[in-house]
């Protein structure tokens, strides 16, 4: 299965296209997975008292600091448990499965490409923040530019070599 998505970054003014390959019965594994996750009911797990295993004592997140704690406490509820149990791991293995290609562009020429995928600017810029934001922009619109002006005389040499 082979898949594509889009990434931006509104605030830094970033762009990236990530072209993914999957094989089919791991994505379809991945989506049912996920799917099963979002459906199963929150519903807590019982004070049963348990007593934590692991090897480093100088951390202890309990109460009383003594490694015991309760399974609603500890997992919260049936959805949480089968998130970490079996959703998560399930995801790492099919994204060590995937191979991935991603290529950057600049934030204005994707915009420009795909702009049903960019969502609006919506942060609240304070004083401080106005000078950073000018930065950002007249870095993007610089990489744009310059983005732009090597695109076009790569696309005129090639179509200048594809007509002889």
């Amino acid at each position: 299965m082979k898949t594509f998505y889009i990434g931006y970054n509104n605030y830094w003014k970033t762009a990236h296209i990530s072209f993914d390959t999957v094989p089919t019965g791991l994505y379809y594994l991945e989506m049912f997975v996920m799917w099963l996750c979002s459906k199963i009911p929150s519903i807590p797990l019982p004070n049963i008292k348990i007593k934590l295993k692991y090897s480093d004592d100088d951390i202890d997140f309990t109460e009383n600091n003594d490694g015991r704690t309760t399974l609603k406490e500890w997992y919260g509820d049936i959805q949480q448990l089968f998130h970490l149990y079996i959703c998560s791991p399930v995801f790492y293995f099919v994204n060590k499965h995937t191979k991935s290609i991603g290529i950057d562009f600049p934030y204005d020429f994707l915009k420009e490409q795909f702009p049903a995928e960019f969502g609006e600017d919506d942060f609240d810029y304070d004083e401080d923040e106005m000078e950073f934001k000018k930065k950002v922009d007249t870095m993007a619109t610089w990489l744009d530019v310059g983005y732009r002006d090597v695109y076009k005389r790569l696309n005129y040499e090639y179509m200048r070599d594809s007509v002889k």
